[in-house]
């Protein structure tokens, strides 16, 4: 069942979803400041955000299920503030702001770090968050849908 659908556009072929809390550290950088692969990995690495780098760039429907297909991969974040931003590469904290929802949309959640499961199909995209006790990834190459 499908929880939430919203549909983004993006120009940078990126959906990113982080917690803006754990990227307040960022929202003084430069505004592409993860365009640098090795900034976006490292912030993978600790669970801050998650980059779904997605080949092109297009109009997307975004879903929050509570079912997921089998083949998603997952990887752990770390939510603060209990407000994650879902959407567009170009909402990321950085050259002084912060995502608005304008290419994306804001998730409520408790539980201070989740398991994050996303699958692709075609040009839907869905997310499932399951409550998780590490909020570290051991990656060393960017995320690829």
């Amino acid at each position: 069942m499908v929880l939430l659908f919203n549909t983004v556009a993006t120009d940078t072929a990126t959906i990113c979803i982080f917690d803006v809390g754990a990227m307040m550290h960022r929202v003084n950088d430069v505004g592409d400041w993860w365009s640098i692969p090795a900034n976006e990995l490292a912030e993978v690495q600790n669970g801050n955000a998650l980059f779904l780098n997605l080949g092109t760039d297009g109009t997307y429907q975004l879903e929050i299920a509570d079912e997921i297909d089998l083949n998603a991969v997952s990887f752990n974040l770390n939510t603060p503030s209990g407000r994650v931003f879902i959407g567009a590469g170009e909402e990321m904290s950085g050259g002084g702001f912060e995502p608005e929802g304008i290419s994306g949309f804001f998730v409520e959640v408790r539980e201070p770090n989740y398991r994050v499961f996303v699958s692709r199909d075609g040009q839907r995209i869905s997310v499932k968050f399951v409550a998780a006790p590490a909020s570290r990834n051991e990656v060393s190459q960017l995320i690829r849908l």
